[in-house]
C-alpha cells in the first residue's frame, strides 16, 4: 500500500522548520542545540542512539509456521494482551489506509496496531527539563515495545514491521484516531480517555488477520468548542479559535499554526508541551483525583508565570515566579 501523507520531520528535515532555521541563519535546532544548559542537564543522545538502532530491527525473518490465535477477535485480543504485557499502557487496532502512510513508503500489510506509553503527569510541576525527559523515555519505551511486538508476530508466523520515532513512516494522529485510542482535540493533539493528550505512540503494522476497533468518542469534540484553555496558554498564539477547524471523514481538525509554533517548540531551547498539560481531559474523563490536584497546582504555576509565558526550567522556576509577581505587583 503506498502511502499518501506528507508528514513533517521531527528534525531538521520538516520543510518549514528547515526554511524557518534559514531565513534566521541557524545552523542548529535550538532545542537540540548541544551547548546549550538543558543539554549540560540532560543529554538525550543515548536515548536517541537507541531509537535510531532500533530501527534496524524493525523487520526480520518470519515463523514458517503459522500459530493458529482462533480468528480475528481472538488474535485481536491476544496481540492488545501481549502489548501490554511489553510495557503499553493501552493500544487499539485498525485497517492500514493510504493516509496514515508517509507518501515515501509502501507496505504489503493489511492492519496497524496502535500503542501508546503514558507520561507520568507529575512531571508537569518539575518543569520543563522534566517534562522533556518524561517525554523522550515514553519515546524510547515505544521504540523498545513496538519492535519487541513486531517480533512475536513475526514468530507467530505472520508479516510485521515496527514503526516508531526512529523510523517515522506512520502519520500518527489519523491511525492513533481510527485505532481507537482517542479523540482528536483543538491544540491538534490525541486526547485519550485515561491520559489526555500526554502519552507517545508506536506502532506495528501486520498481515496477520484481526478485529478492528472502532473511533472513540466520548465527548472531546464537542467540549473543546467551548474550551479555550490550550488557546490562551499557547505562548506563540498558535492554536485557532472554536470555531476555526475543518471537517475531514466527519472529525472537526482545528489547524495549528506550525510557524508560530515553532516559535517557542523549536526555536527555543525550553521543551514546550504547555498545550497538553493545560488540558482538563488529564483529569476529565478518567475521573482521577491526583491528576486533578497535579492539574490545579500547574494551573495556579500557570497563572502566577503569566498564562502564554513559556515554560520554564525548574532550576530557572523561582526567578521567573518572582519576576512575574513583581511585574503583578507593580500594575
Amino acid at each position: 500500500m503506498q502511502g499518501t501523507s506528507t508528514i513533517r520531520h521531527w528534525g531538521s528535515e520538516d520543510p518549514v522548520l528547515k526554511r524557518m532555521l534559514a531565513e534566521r541563519g541557524l545552523h542548529e535546532i535550538p532545542l537540540f542545540r548541544q551547548d546549550s544548559p538543558k543539554t549540560r542537564a540532560a543529554d538525550w543522545s543515548e536515548s536517541i542512539r537507541m531509537w535510531v538502532e532500533l530501527a534496524a530491527e524493525r523487520d526480520g525473518p518470519i515463523n514458517p509456521a503459522r500459530t493458529d490465535l482462533g480468528g480475528p477477535e481472538q488474535a485481536s485480543s491476544a496481540i492488545k494482551e501481549l502489548a501490554r504485557r511489553l510495557g503499553a499502557s493501552d493500544a487499539g487496532i485498525a485497517l492500514l489506509r493510504p493516509h496514515m502512510i508517509s507518501a515515501k513508503a509502501d507496505f504489503p500489510h493489511r492492519y496497524i496496531v496502535s500503542l501508546v506509553v503514558a507520561e507520568d503527569y507529575v512531571k508537569v510541576l518539575e518543569g520543563a527539563l522534566a517534562v522533556e525527559s518524561e517525554a523522550i523515555r515514553a519515546y524510547v519505551e515505544c521504540a523498545k515495545i513496538s519492535t519487541a511486538l513486531a517480533k512475536e508476530i513475526r514468530a507467530l508466523g505472520y508479516r510485521a514491521i515496527a514503526d516508531h520515532n526512529g523510523t517515522a513512516d506512520i502519520q500518527a494522529i489519523p491511525a492513533l484516531h481510527a485505532c481507537g485510542m482517542g479523540e482528536l482535540g483543538k491544540h491538534g493533539s490525541l486526547i485519550h480517555s485515561r491520559f489526555g493528550a500526554s502519552f507517545r505512540p508506536g506502532f506495528v503494522l501486520t498481515d496477520l488477520p484481526l478485529a478492528v476497533d472502532r473511533p472513540a468518542n466520548f465527548g472531546v469534540q464537542d467540549y473543546c468548542l467551548g474550551c479555550n484553555l490550550c488557546a490562551q496558554n499557547c505562548p506563540p498564539q498558535a492554536i485557532p479559535a472554536s470555531g476555526d477547524f475543518v471537517i475531514t471523514e466527519g472529525v472537526r481538525r482545528w489547524l495549528t499554526d506550525v510557524e508560530r509554533c515553532y516559535e517557542c517548540s523549536r526555536l527555543r531551547d525550553e521543551y514546550c508541551h504547555i498545550c497538553v498539560d493545560v488540558c482538563p481531559y488529564t483529569h476529565k474523563e478518567n475521573g482521577d483525583a491526583e491528576r486533578r490536584r497535579i492539574y490545579k497546582a500547574y494551573m495556579m504555576k500557570r497563572k502566577r508565570a503569566g498564562y502564554r509565558t513559556p515554560s520554564w526550567f525548574i532550576e530557572d522556576e523561582p526567578r521567573v515566579m518572582a519576576a512575574a509577581d513583581r511585574a503583578r505587583r507593580a500594575t
